[in-house]
């Protein structure tokens, strides 16, 4: 009762992978032991009963073996030219998890009525050992299809000519690191190809993007991608796991990182194992200087953020509109407690705010947010705020999966007439826009905020205390008013983006990526 208990999401839900194979596997042995005796100490061990219980420990004992042989039966390439890769079972063998389980109960119950509980558990284990056969067949085949792309790997590279590698590694629900860059990659008019080093990550990109992924999970395996025609790698995070692809030093290694903020993490000494680091304006470089990380000024490319070019201007003058949306767009805790910038806790108070001020609200927190049990439930709360007010005044306002799935972030900002936000990558984003934005400061006051995050003077700060908000009324009358720093905002968007003509925007950084890598002479 435990067992099915504990594994009740797994038991009840249509099984994915390996679903629940090996799990209690030393309990689930001990319970087959334990029905067993009881057979033999009622004097009811006979055929039957034999072969229900070798039955039911072999088709256990199977379960690590098959758990084993599909861990080396993992994906390795999508999207190749020409390749029909075997990437996935041909159907899921958490199947035998339940299968095994039901017939445990069966024999252990055997004694309310023996002999159809008894066959009734040799028949579920017999039909578990048939699918684990099949299972091991099925895992034999794809380890097979992934040695014989190993084989020819060198081949088929050559023949793809990737002229760069898109090298990734991050924690699940990352995938928009890569898929924010790739359609400015893509303008490059080259074959590229993405590099992943972990089965979660190449499933989160395959889901993600048509182009070639291919999975190297130790370091020898990357040798593989040194190929004459690559010329480059971009990186876009600061992954543990980068140093083994910047240490082949044929290659250009440029980071992009994945958006523009103040953060601690922007300005790391790690950026000097890069060749080049692309930035989107002075800002990024003045911060190194600020948080006293000394680096050679060769290493920095002005490139814009080529993802807000279609960042829509501003309605008008926000005071003038009847009903303006504004867009909460709150980050999440960070890795360290000096990375925590999260105003979610406040979240509440900042919405109600909002509401009383008749706004329509767009809500999207940072997708980690979902991983912090606290987090996550200020994040309900604020949803169940915005789903009472709809019902109430019928306006539409923007949360949920519609905010957080169906749209991405430039599409909230589209939809929105002024963004608050914290120390986050979507502030420098939103600058683009011209439209009146505040952050929020969740430990120090405002002034003491301003100069450690310096793209707060574009911005009006909210601060937060826990729950509380204790200027929230002033900076909302200024926010959605009078909004009195219009024209220094302008000034503060060239410095953080680059004083780049907004008319094509996201050609800078094909151009000087081009460059880097010297693809006008292909």
């Amino acid at each position: 009762m435990i067992i099915l208990w504990r594994q009740r999401r797994t038991v009840l839900q249509v099984p994915k992978g390996v679903g629940g194979l090996s799990r209690y596997l030393t309990a689930r042995f001990i319970l087959i032991a334990a029905a067993g005796a009881q057979l033999v100490l009622t004097d009811e061990f006979d055929a039957l009963e034999k072969v229900a219980c070798v039955v039911t420990v072999v088709a256990l004992a199977i379960e690590p073996i098959l758990r084993s042989a599909n861990g080396v039966a993992v994906p390795y390439a999508a999207n190749f030219p020409g390749l029909a890769a075997r990437n996935r079972a041909a159907f899921p063998y958490g199947w035998i998890f339940p299968l095994n389980l039901l017939a445990l109960l069966t024999l252990i119950l055997s004694g309310l009525a023996a002999t159809p509980l008894l066959a009734a558990a040799v028949v579920l284990s017999v039909i578990s050992i048939v699918l684990a056969l099949l299972a091991f067949l099925d895992s034999g085949k794809r380890i097979q299809a992934r040695r014989g792309f190993q084989s020819t790997l060198s081949e088929r590279l050559a023949e793809m000519g990737p002229v760069f590698y898109l090298y990734w590694h991050a924690p699940p629900r990352s995938a928009f690191q890569v898929t924010m860059w790739l359609p400015y990659l893509a303008r490059l008019g080259v074959p590229f190809v993405l590099v992943v080093r972990t089965v979660p990550n190449f499933r989160q990109l395959e889901a993600a993007t048509k182009h070639p992924v291919l999975l190297r999970r130790s370091l020898a395996d990357l040798d593989a991608l040194i190929i004459p025609s690559a010329r480059g790698v971009f990186y876009v995070n600061n992954a543990m796991r980068n140093n083994h692809m910047v240490r082949y030093s044929q290659l250009k290694h440029i980071q992009l990182l994945h958006g523009e903020s103040d953060k601690a993490s922007s300005a790391t000494p790690i950026i000097r194992i890069y060749d080049r680091d692309f930035v989107a304006g002075q800002a990024a470089i003045d911060r190194f200087e600020k948080f006293g990380v000394s680096m050679h000024p060769d290493i920095f490319r002005i490139v814009g953020r080529p993802q807000v070019e279609t960042v829509g201007p501003e309605r008008g003058p926000i005071a003038e509109l009847e009903t303006p949306a504004v867009l909460y767009a709150p980050t999440w805790r960070g890795y360290q407690a000096d990375s925590n910038y999260s105003s979610l806790m406040a979240g509440s108070a900042i919405v109600r705010g909002m509401l009383d001020r008749r706004c329509r609200v767009v809500f999207r927190p940072h997708p980690y947010c979902s991983r912090d049990p606290e987090l996550s439930a200020a994040c309900r709360v604020i949803r169940r705020i915005l789903e009472a007010d709809a019902i109430a005044t019928g306006r539409e306002h923007l949360y949920g999966a519609v905010a957080e799935e169906e749209m991405n972030v430039v599409d909230c900002f589209n939809a929105s007439d002024a963004m608050i936000s914290d120390v986050s990558a979507v502030v420098g984003d939103f600058l683009h826009s011209g439209k009146p934005l505040a952050m929020v400061s969740p430990r120090t006051a405002a002034t003491e905020f301003v100069e450690e995050f310096p793209m707060a003077r574009a911005a009006y700060v909210l601060v937060a205390e826990g729950e509380e908000v204790l200027n929230l009324h002033p900076v909302l009358d200024e926010l959605i008013g009078t909004d009195s720093r219009r024209e220094e905002r302008q000034q503060w968007a060239t410095y953080y983006l680059g004083d780049i003509p907004r008319e094509n925007y996201a050609d800078r950084f094909v151009h000087v990526a081009r460059e880097e890598l010297e693809i006008s002479e292909i």
